[in-house]
């Protein structure tokens, strides 16, 4: 457990800096809302496209399909469970039982993992939790926005899965497909014709280079929005009631349910990792566009994610994920 921790240290390292960098003026929130944009849109792509491409075959993905499943299970335990919080407990308001609904189901499953299973599992690690957010988008766009919205859920709001992380798993897949279907025909000019592999191999690379500041921009942007978070209530009961589910009962019920599972070992590693993270730092951004209880959202995305010190590396530990 020693050892998790200290890895997990070095994450919250970089989560550290972003914050000075922060309280030093050296970004405001203007340039950590610039910083989200250039990640989101063209670098996490990047690193998307590239670990698919590189990491898989179209069979190997269909192999490995209980990941994306294995995420959405994780986001609608999560759901189902605050479902049943919201019979037994009283809320202060519609907002706060929308906010408190949505970080019960959707948690931190991209960013803060991805510097962990690059730790635990080198890059073929770090592709496998890329295709696993097939799962978790879909779950933020039905599940979460449903949840925000006052248990509403318009069509038009799905058109958010056309994200640009989104695209880029579509265009890795259709490339797989097209590389398959060209070595059924007997002839891949990317493979068989030396220029055109050399130049398919070297715009790969360079798309996973660029791909590779997705880890650290992402840790300074994410320890930069801690900095600016003015959350109040931070012990408060429904705050620490989102704390046990995420950060406890939830990864419990992962665990139940996977270990049990017969699936690959790294599949199970991942999801597992997945399942231990605490409330994701969008759904402050995402309260605030749909009317929610941003503050609530603020101060549940810090208070899990300094208990998360403790309690992933109880998990991982636990499960024996090294």
């Amino acid at each position: 457990m020693w050892t998790i921790f200290l890895k997990l240290c070095s994450v919250f390292l970089m989560l550290f800096l972003g914050f000075m960098a922060r309280k030093r003026q050296l970004v405001d929130a203007a340039s950590t809302r610039h910083l989200a944009a250039l990640v989101t849109n063209l670098i996490y792509p990047a690193l998307i496209y590239s670990a698919i491409v590189r990491g898989f075959t179209l069979s190997q993905l269909w192999d490995n399909r209980l990941l994306p499943i294995g995420a959405f299970i994780i986001m609608g335990v999560g759901f189902a469970v605050g479902q049943v919080c919201l019979r037994l407990f009283r809320f202060e308001d519609a907002t706060r039982e929308g906010a408190f609904l949505f970080q019960c189901t959707i948690n931190n499953y991209s960013f803060l993992p991805m510097p962990l299973a690059l730790v635990f599992g080198g890059e073929r690690a770090v592709a496998l939790l890329v295709f696993s957010t097939i799962g978790s988008e879909l779950a933020v766009w039905t599940l979460g926005i449903y949840a925000l919205k006052g248990r509403k859920l318009a069509i038009g709001e799905l058109r958010h899965l056309l994200s640009m992380p989104m695209l880029a798993i579509s265009a890795a897949l259709l490339t797989l497909a097209a590389e398959q279907l060209l070595g059924t025909l007997g002839h891949n000019p990317f493979k068989d014709v030396a220029q055109l592999r050399d130049i398919s191999t070297s715009l790969l690379d360079g798309l996973a280079l660029f791909g590779k500041g997705t880890i650290p921009i992402a840790m300074v942007m994410t320890g930069s929005r801690a900095a600016g978070l003015r959350p109040h209530h931070l012990l408060g009961r429904d705050t620490l009631l989102v704390a046990g589910l995420r950060l406890v009962l939830l990864p419990f019920l992962a665990g139940v349910l996977f270990i049990k599972l017969p699936m690959d070992p790294a599949v199970r590693q991942v999801l597992l990792l997945v399942a231990t993270m605490p409330s994701a730092i969008a759904s402050v951004m995402l309260s605030e566009l749909y009317k929610a209880d941003a503050d609530f959202a603020a101060s549940t995305v810090v208070v899990t994610h300094i208990l998360c010190l403790l309690t992933i590396p109880l998990w991982l530990a636990l499960w024996n994920v090294t």
